[in-house]
């Protein structure tokens, strides 16, 4: 009975990969303040990915593909966030009390799962924050000064209408 209370749980089989000639990718989650990596999900990339991953052992490829696959796995990741955190939430419940997240990635190479899935030398993607590009925070910028000067032509046209009121009292006034 005692020897059971020691026996570690057999770790989850590793799921079964097509190798179709596209990397795959093992997504991992951290919480924001500790650095300890969780394995969360097995993601296949297409032909771009592909392509990417390819470049990436050229010199010229690191330099045109910089942090392009990191920029599109985090594009990924953030577009679908909160069905991501739930199934995290389920896998490991220590995830639970976080309330700010970073995701990271490796790279399935050779088909070895299972040295993609230790959380040594996992890339971390960049935050939403820093996937904004100029346009964007321009756009971002001008929206809100868009807002201001939305509220500043309504507080004219709120003027504009006592102005109507008091002109229409005014007309009363002489008849």
């Amino acid at each position: 009975m005692q020897a059971r209370r020691f026996q570690r749980a057999a770790p989850p089989p590793l799921p079964k990969i097509e190798d179709d000639g596209n990397p795959k990718f093992v997504i991992f989650i951290r919480m924001a303040n500790v650095y300890l990596w969780y394995p969360l999900s097995l993601i296949n990339g297409g032909t771009t990915a592909k392509i990417m991953v390819a470049a990436k052992d050229n010199f010229l490829g690191k330099y045109i593909y910089k942090d392009t696959l990191a920029r599109n796995l985090a594009a990924v990741i953030y577009r679908d966030e909160k069905e991501i955190q739930k199934t995290a939430f389920k896998q490991f419940r220590v995830l639970r009390s976080a309330t700010e997240f970073r995701y990271g990635y490796k790279i399935v190479e050779n088909g070895n799962v299972r040295s993609a899935l230790s959380t040594t030398d996992v890339i971390e993607l960049p935050t939403q924050d820093q996937l904004k590009t100029v346009l964007d925070k321009v756009k971002d910028f001008f929206g809100d000064a868009k807002e201001s000067f939305g509220k500043l032509t309504t507080l004219g046209s709120l003027e504009g209408e006592e102005s109507d009121e008091n002109s229409a009292e005014k007309t009363k006034v002489k008849t």
